[in-house]
C-alpha cells in the first residue's frame, strides 16, 4: 500500500481515529450523551423555564411594573423626552421602559404586558449564557457552568424577581456585562484603548439603566484601585491601568446622570431617606441591631430561609432568632470564601461590592441582592481558573507604571 510506512516489515493499518468502524460524528454525539455539555443544557433549560414561568405569570404585583404596563395600555405620549422623565435611582430606565411597551399598544403582535415579559426572559437568557461563556472561556469546564446556572435557577432573590417581573432582570444582566468587561480588560497586556472604550459604554448603559449598581461598582474598584495603588503587584495590574479602569466605569455614568440632573431631566429623589438604610435617621437604631439585621435578612435572600415575603414587594420586619443570624453568618462567610476560591481580587472586590449595597440600603428587598446572586454565580462558574495572572520571571514588573 503506497504511502504507508512500514513498523518491522508490517504495513500500518489505518483506522479511523475513534476506533474501528467508528466515524467522528457518532463519537462526538455519544461523548455528547455521557459527557456534561448534556448535563449544562438540561440545567439551563430548567433554570430558564423556571424563571420565565414566574416572569409570564407574574403572580405578585410590582408597583413599578405595573404602573409602566397600565400606562403603556392607556397609550402614551409620544413626547417622552422631557423634564422630569427619570429621577436619581432611574435615570432613564423608568423613560425607557413604559415607551418601549407603548409600541405594542394595539398592535396585535405583543400586548405591552406581553413585550415585557419576552425582555424579561431574554434578559434571563443572556446572563445564563454569559455565565456559560465566560465558564467556557477560562476552561472551568461545563460541570462548573452547570453549577452556576442551577444555583441562579434556585436563587431566592433573582425567583423573587420572576414572580414580579422586576426589571432588574435588565439590570443584572447589564451589570454583568459590565462585570465581564472589566475583567476582559483588567486580563489585556497595558491599556488597551478598545477594551477601554467597550468599559464606557457598557457601564454608561448600565448607570443610565439604574444607579445602583454604579454604588457596588465604586466600592468593587474602591477597594481594589486602593490596593492597586499600594500594591500593584498584589493585584496584578498596574497603577496607571487601574486608575484608567475605574475612571472609565464610573465617570462617564456619573457624568451624563449629573448633566440630567443639572438640567432637570433627571429629578433627584433621596430614596436613601425613604426607605431602609443607614443614612435614615428613623431606620437607624446604631450598628449592632443594623447588623443583625443584616445577617438575618442574608439568612433569607442568600439560602432561602423565606416566610411569605419571598415573593412580596412589601417589606417585611428583619426575622428574629439565634438561628437566622447563625445561617446569615454561614451564609455570608461561604459567599465571601467562594469568591476568595478565584484567587482574582478584582471578582472578590466585585462580591463585596454587591454585598456593601444590600448592607448599607435596604436588606429586605430582594432587589438589593440580585447583583450579588449574579456575581456569585460567576464565582461558581470559573472557580480558580480565572486567578490573576502572574508574571513570568524575568517579565516587566506589574508595578512598571508603563504597564
Amino acid at each position: 500500500m503506497r504511502g504507508v510506512p512500514k513498523v518491522s516489515g508490517v504495513r500500518r493499518s489505518i483506522r479511523p481515529r475513534n476506533g474501528p468502524g467508528e466515524h467522528a460524528w457518532p463519537a462526538r454525539l455519544r461523548r455528547l450523551g455521557e459527557g456534561t455539555p448534556l448535563t449544562l443544557l438540561a440545567v439551563a433549560l430548567v433554570a430558564v423555564t423556571s424563571h420565565a414561568a414566574l416572569i409570564w405569570h407574574h403572580a405578585v404585583p410590582d408597583f413599578d411594573t405595573d404602573t409602566f404596563i397600565n400606562r403603556a395600555n392607556g397609550g402614551c405620549d409620544p413626547n417622552w423626552i422631557r423634564k422630569g422623565m427619570g429621577d436619581t435611582a432611574h435615570p432613564l430606565g423608568n423613560a425607557l421602559t413604559p415607551q418601549a411597551e407603548c409600541l405594542f399598544h394595539g398592535s396585535g403582535v405583543l400586548t405591552p404586558a406581553q413585550f415585557w415579559y419576552l425582555a424579561l426572559t431574554v434578559a434571563v437568557v443572556v446572563i445564563v449564557g454569559l455565565v456559560a461563556a465566560a465558564a467556557r472561556v477560562v476552561g472551568a469546564g461545563e460541570a462548573r457552568a452547570a453549577l452556576a446556572i442551577a444555583y441562579l435557577g434556585m436563587s431566592p432573590a433573582m425567583r423573587t424577581m420572576s414572580t414580579r417581573a422586576d426589571e432588574k432582570w435588565i439590570g443584572s444582566m447589564l451589570f454583568l456585562v459590565v462585570v465581564l468587561a472589566m475583567w476582559w480588560f483588567h486580563a489585556a497586556p497595558g491599556i488597551s484603548r478598545p477594551r477601554l472604550g467597550v468599559l464606557v459604554v457598557t457601564s454608561t448603559v448600565l448607570g443610565l439603566w439604574h444607579t445602583q449598581y454604579l454604588i457596588i461598582l465604586g466600592v468593587a474598584l474602591g477597594l481594589w484601585g486602593a490596593a492597586a495603588l499600594i500594591r500593584p503587584g498584589a493585584v496584578a495590574t498596574t497603577r496607571r491601568k487601574a486608575v484608567a479602569m475605574a475612571a472609565a466605569v464610573l465617570v462617564p455614568p456619573a457624568v451624563a446622570v449629573g448633566l440630567m440632573l443639572w438640567t432637570g431631566y433627571v429629578t433627584g429623589v433621596a430614596y436613601q431617606q425613604k426607605f431602609l438604610s443607614i443614612f435614615n435617621p428613623d431606620a437607624w437604631h446604631g450598628p449592632v441591631p443594623w447588623v443583625h439585621d443584616f445577617l438575618t435578612y442574608s439568612a433569607r435572600w442568600l439560602p432561602g430561609w423565606l416566610e411569605n415575603d419571598g415573593a412580596q414587594e412589601v417589606m417585611f420586619p428583619a426575622p428574629r432568632g439565634a438561628g437566622y443570624v447563625v445561617l446569615g453568618i454561614a451564609a455570608v462567610v461561604l459567599v465571601l470564601a467562594v469568591a476568595a476560591s478565584t484567587r482574582n481580587a478584582l471578582l472578590c472586590a466585585v462580591v463585596v461590592g454587591t454585598l456593601a449595597l444590600p448592607f448599607m440600603y435596604e436588606p429586605d428587598n430582594a432587589e438589593r441582592w440580585d447583583a450579588l446572586s449574579v456575581a456569585f454565580a460567576l464565582c461558581l462558574a470559573v472557580g480558580a481558573c480565572a486567578r490573576d495572572p502572574r508574571p513570568a520571571t524575568g517579565a516587566r514588573s506589574v508595578d512598571d507604571p508603563d504597564g
